[in-house]
């Protein structure tokens, strides 16, 4: 799997096959308590460093970390921040994303990775990132900066989109979120295409493999942040960030809950369950409306993120959120004296891998069948649900 941050660690999954399906068991040697290393720094210190030790959706974790420093000490970003940050995570959102869509899909259909668009994605979306935060001052603490989305930072989004509506979608990406409205619509869409994401949803079609992996695992709630920071204080806050589980049960937080109010999305859980179609869909639903909002297009069906000002949860105590590529990320602090004393962070794969999670059942429910086929439907599920990190499947 490419682009792994040098501490991310990884997932070792096996499958192993059981008289009534699949055993899945799922063991992870993520550093989920690496950020204990911010023990003692300035909150200036610890924005500066935080993206160094977590490369990948680098932007959203600068983003919460801001948050959760701004709620802990009573600073407040200028709205030109706010709006550049939020910018900045959709940019990373749809890299992230394209990672799986124009290197990993074709993959499972035995066909070559798309490098070549892939590093013409790269080039536009660092550029982007460059022309959001030139002077690298966007996440500090409090940042005082007046633009929001530079012209030319919207002149280079509008070249990642025509890339986009070439090599993705084989159509304008906006005019693809506006007519993805329900299963037929996706289905003529999927027959007609060309791209390699048009090909893997037929793919998927042609297999009977639309329901593949259904999980019944419910979304995570709206928490508010006493709840969560209550958690994340906790004597058992380790063992809540290693394994998060919310009123006693795992839950799911990633592009395909965040898809489940629009229409095609519900669409789609309505006529095949949460399973790999719906999942593959609400992956390239979230690029379009990634870019949809970059652009500062209205987006149908969907509210937009915010980063904004959270109420005071106590002084020296902060919470920041952020929608990361693969769902919610937080970020929680405690200050004393204005440095950090406690720092911890709740990524989405610890929901979304967890043990008894929605892969550790959705690979439970695959139906039986060859060692190939077992295999290429668990690597299907496991790439559409997107681990940020590398993961090794063991078949038994």
């Amino acid at each position: 799997m490419p682009h792994m941050s040098d501490l991310a660690g990884g997932l070792d999954i096996r499958l192993e096959t059981a008289s009534d399906g699949h055993v899945c068991r799922i063991d992870s040697t993520r550093p989920v308590h690496a950020a204990a290393v911010f023990k003692g720094r300035t909150l200036e210190q610890t924005a500066s460093r935080l993206p160094l030790l977590y490369s990948v959706c680098a932007r959203a974790q600068s983003a919460a970390a801001a948050a959760a420093l701004e709620q802990a000490s009573g600073l407040t970003p200028s709205p030109g921040a706010r709006l550049g940050r939020e910018a900045a995570i959709l940019t990373e959102t749809i890299r992230e994303h394209l990672w799986r869509i124009l290197l990993d899909w074709p993959l499972l259909l035995d066909e070559p990775p798309a490098r070549a668009t892939m590093a013409t994605v790269l080039g536009l979306t660092n550029r982007i990132l460059k022309q959001l935060d030139p002077v690298e001052d966007l996440f500090q603490p409090g940042s005082g900066r007046q633009t929001g989305i530079p012209p030319l930072a919207r002149q280079l989004a509008t070249e990642l989109g025509a890339c986009l509506d070439r090599h993705v979608f084989g159509m304008p990406a906006l005019a693809w979120l506006e007519r993805m409205t329900d299963v037929a619509v996706l289905i003529d869409w999927s027959r007609a295409g060309e791209t390699g994401a048009a090909r893997l949803l037929r793919s998927v079609l042609d297999a009977g493999e639309a329901a593949l992996g259904r999980a019944d695992v419910a979304e995570l709630p709206e928490i508010a942040d006493a709840a969560l920071i209550a958690r994340l204080s906790s004597e058992s806050a380790s063992e809540f960030i290693a394994r998060p589980t919310w009123e006693g049960q795992p839950r799911e937080t990633s592009p395909f809950t965040r898809a489940l109010d629009t229409r095609l999305v519900r669409a789609l859980v309505d006529a095949h369950g949460r399973g790999l179609l719906a999942r593959l869909a609400a992956q390239l639903h979230e690029v379009a409306s990634a870019l949809s909002a970059l652009l500062g297009a209205p987006v149908p069906d969907q509210a937009p993120p915010s980063l904004g000002p959270r109420a005071g949860v106590g002084a020296g105590v902060g919470l920041g959120r952020a929608r990361a590529a693969r769902g919610l990320l937080v970020h929680y602090v405690r200050l004393e004296q204005g440095r950090v004393d406690e720092y911890r962070i709740l990524a989405p794969t610890e929901w979304n891998f967890h043990p008894l999670g929605v892969v550790a059942q959705g690979l439970a429910a695959l139906p039986p069948g060859s060692e190939p086929e077992r295999r290429r439907r668990a690597e299907l599920l496991i790439t559409a649900i997107d681990p940020c990190v590398a993961f090794k499947l063991s078949l038994a």
